[in-house]
């Protein structure tokens, strides 16, 4: 169990280092100090307005923030479909054993 908590602990590490959340996490302390984007944000949360939602879609920062956010998750994707692939493999020769 040590072995495999060991193994996550160096999957997340290397998580960190990837391009992908490195710029992440630049974009997300960018947004933290952008005033007016984070109460627009704030105001859409509490209040869902299409001329909002627009206003926030448009702005520079948000739109190379929500494309990051994309290449994010499709690491996520990637990274899940090796799982499955792993845990295919070991069922698989289980079953071919039986």
């Amino acid at each position: 169990m040590n072995e495999l908590m060991e193994k996550v602990d160096n999957l997340i590490l290397s998580l960190e280092e990837t391009e992908e959340v490195q710029k992440y996490k630049e974009l997300q302390e960018k947004i933290m100090k952008e005033k007016e984007l984070l109460d627009d944000l704030e105001k859409y949360q509490q209040n869902p307005d299409g001329e909002l939602k627009k206003k926030i879609l448009s702005h520079p920062l948000f739109r190379v923030y929500h494309h990051q956010e994309t290449e994010l998750n499709l690491l996520i994707l990637k990274i899940n479909q090796e799982f499955k692939k792993i845990g295919n493999t070991k069922v698989c020769h289980k079953n071919e054993s039986h």
